[in-house]
This record gives structure tokens, sequence and C-alpha cells, in this order.
């Protein structure tokens, strides 16, 4: 258990750092299509929990009934990157469309503030659905009838909230004045696709472990 544990907890660390740059650069972004930053940050997290809460409901269900969890959880990181990586064009996208509606001039304030927080869920809900999904995975990957305690789980969480909690600060104080919102994205896309291919690469060795037992124990 301890082996698949620590084995699995560098990429949720870096999974939770990676998913908190997103949540940093996707507030300073709309704040281009909100107009403040008290509006874009509430919108950003609302959408984030959101995402988070009905991606684990979904997934958890379905991760339950999977046999490759490692596998399933690798997926969803290279979904997310993929997906995280096109989020600031369509964001522009979102305040070009938000321009030719009118604005608050034409919508109202209430109007305007309710299209604008379906067209930023349209481009936001779906990559933090899918990080809603990868703690559920990943603590699948890490259970163990043994464990009676859960003491794997927790260490997964423990560091996932770890790793958000680098990836606030650091982009925050360092990346963003260094890098830039893109640039820095992209550098976290590029350690999801890394996290992906890790996972899937042990996903693979652990197969093929089971595989030869499964067939000796065979009838």
């Amino acid at each position: 258990m301890f082996r698949t544990t620590w084995i699995a907890a560098p990429l949720v660390l870096v999974s939770g750092f990676c998913a908190l740059i997103y949540q940093v650069v996707w507030t300073r972004e709309l704040r281009l299509v909100f107009g403040a930053s008290t509006a874009a940050s509430s919108a950003v997290i609302a959408i984030f929990i959101a995402g988070l809460g009905f991606g684990g409901l979904w997934f958890g269900r379905r991760v339950e009934r999977s046999a490759d969890p490692l596998g399933y959880y690798a997926r969803l990181e290279f979904a997310i990157a993929v997906l995280s990586a096109l989020t600031l064009w369509l964001l522009k996208a979102v305040g070009a469309l938000y321009v030719l509606s009118g604005g608050s001039l034409t919508l109202g304030i209430a109007g305007s503030t309710l299209v604008r927080v379906l067209l930023a869920a349209l481009v936001l809900g779906p990559p933090t659905w899918l990080m809603g999904g990868t703690l559920p995975a990943i603590a699948r990957a890490v259970e163990d009838d043994a464990d009676v305690a859960r003491r794997g789980v927790a260490i997964v969480y423990g560091v996932n909230t770890l790793g958000a909690v680098l990836g606030c600060t650091l982009s925050t104080f360092l990346l963003l004045e260094r890098l830039g919102s893109r640039t820095t994205l992209y550098v976290a896309s590029g350690l999801n696709v890394l996290i992906a291919l890790v996972a899937l690469g042990l996903s693979r060795r652990a197969v093929a472990r089971i595989a030869p037992a499964s067939a000796e124990s065979a009838p």
C-alpha cells in the first residue's frame, strides 16, 4: 500500500499545483470580461468548486467500476491539459461575444452578470469537471483492503492540497510576473501531460504484472 501511495504522491502534488495555476490565470483573464477583480474571482471560484463537485460525483461512481483506475486518472489528466490549454483563446472569444451582446447597457446589470457567468462556465466548466474526477481515480488506485484506516487516501488528499498551495503561491508571486499568463498556463498544461504519461506508464506496468498472476491462478 505504502509503495503505491508514495508513487502516486508526486502525481497528485503536481496535479494540485497545476489546478491552482489554472485558477489564478483564469481569474486574471476574466477581469477583462467582468471588468472587476472581485467579480472575476467570485465567478472563477464558483465555477471551479461546482466543477470539482459535479466531477467528483460523476467520475467517482465510474472509477469504482474501473479495473484500471490509474489509467483512468492518466486519461483525465491528459484531457485536462488539452482543454485548459485552449481556455485563454476561448476566454477571448467569450469577451468578444459579450461585447457584441451590448454589455450592461443593453442587458442590464443582472442580465449582463448572468451572461458573463454562463459564458465563463462554458469555457471553464469542462476542465474543472474533469479535475473533479482525478482525486477519486487516484484514491481508488491507492486503496488497499489491508489499509482499514484509509491512510493512503489521506496522504494523497494531503499532498494534493499541498500542491494546490504551492501552485497558488508560486503563480501569484513568481510565474505570472516572470512568464506572463499565457506561458504560465502552458507550463501547467505541459506538466499535466507529463503527469498523464507517467501515470499511463505506471498503469501499463501494473497491468503487465497482474496479467501473468491471473493466468497462473486460472484453472
